[in-house]
């Protein structure tokens, strides 16, 4: 394993078949733009690469954390346990206090093997969710009652789906005011600013998607990473008048629609978080309307130098955080 530089890790991993969003140089430019230095780039050979991953490197105290969100396959077909063992069983080698990982690759038992080798557990308490819903874009999109009756209440209203390429301040603006809104309704949405959209945007994997009423107003919009034949929804948004309309509805079935006539074969809808609570458990009704295949992540894991950092950072998450346990 060698640690390397992020250009490198972005030349290496373009030809990959498997680099999740949070992998993306998208990602890595909205999260990085008040420290560049804050992330760490790991390639497990620069001869013949076939894992890689970048990190964000946390301190919080005295402590040292490294946290890595997914990882970069060459071929996601061929990953084995032995290659995921030594992979991070080295990365333990590299002077963090702690490691966590968010892996959103499709579970696979070798993997799970292999990271307990590594020294890897589950956490003390799990704040991410590693379900999902995957259906396949060439086949017809089947939707549940509450969804055929939102399609039919916006066949009411005058509504425009439309991809945006190349998008302008004005636009991202639009995105960001009415994600803000949503945010401050639901009450639980990342905030998203004006700069972090515009960096992460400048990455053609993510696209954006609008939809608009006669007079132009802003009522719904999602982001989708796509890479190779594969979509992933990333940000999806309505305003007040926009959830009134069952814009939210609209835009779905046209960007099905839209990524069907582009060839691209899967969809992957983000996590899904079934929940007692009404909010939360509104979200999951919404992406379950549409029928697909439940898919499990292979999810947390964490590594710790001393096993008393393992109580304490559930201590951290849950209480002065406030992140729910899931």
């Amino acid at each position: 394993m060698q640690q390397i530089d992020k250009n490198t890790f972005f030349e290496i991993t373009k030809n990959f078949t498997l680099v999740p969003f949070t992998q993306s140089k998208g990602w890595w430019a909205m999260h990085s733009i008040k420290d560049e230095n804050r992330f760490v780039f790991f390639v497990d050979s620069l001869e013949k690469p076939s894992i890689a991953c970048m990190g964000n490197v946390m301190k919080r105290f005295r402590f040292k954390m490294l946290v890595i969100e997914g990882e970069c396959l060459l071929n996601d077909k061929n990953s084995n346990s032995k290659q995921i063992r030594n992979f991070y069983r080295e990365i333990t080698q590299t002077g963090f206090d702690m490691i966590e990982i968010d892996s959103s690759l499709p579970y696979n038992a070798l993997y799970e093997i292999g990271i307990r080798q590594a020294g890897f557990l589950r956490p003390a308490g799990m704040f991410c969710s590693s379900l999902t819903i995957l259906f396949d874009l060439q086949k017809s999109i089947e939707y549940d009652k509450n969804w055929q009756k939102n399609l039919r209440m916006a066949e009411k209203h005058t509504l425009n789906f439309m991809p945006v390429t190349n998008p302008s301040d004005t636009e991202i603006e639009d995105y960001v005011s009415i994600h803000s809104e949503m945010k401050n309704t639901k009450g639980f949405f990342d905030g998203l600013s004006y700069k972090k959209l515009k960096a992460l945007l400048q990455d053609n994997n993510f696209n954006l998607f609008f939809v608009r009423d006669s007079q132009h107003n802003l009522l719904a919009a999602i982001i989708v990473y796509l890479r190779k034949n594969i979509a992933r929804s990333i940000y999806s948004t309505a305003s007040a008048e926009g959830r009134q309309k069952s814009a939210a509805y609209f835009r779905d079935n046209e960007m099905y629609r839209f990524l069907q006539a582009k060839g691209i074969r899967h969809f992957d809808r983000g996590l899904i978080t079934p929940s007692a609570a009404h909010k939360r458990n509104d979200i999951f009704l919404f992406k379950n309307g549409v029928k697909g295949d439940y898919v499990l992540y292979c999810g947390e894991w964490s590594w710790y130098k001393k096993q008393i950092y393992r109580p304490l950072m559930y201590f951290v998450k849950k209480y002065l955080m406030k992140r729910t346990e899931l």
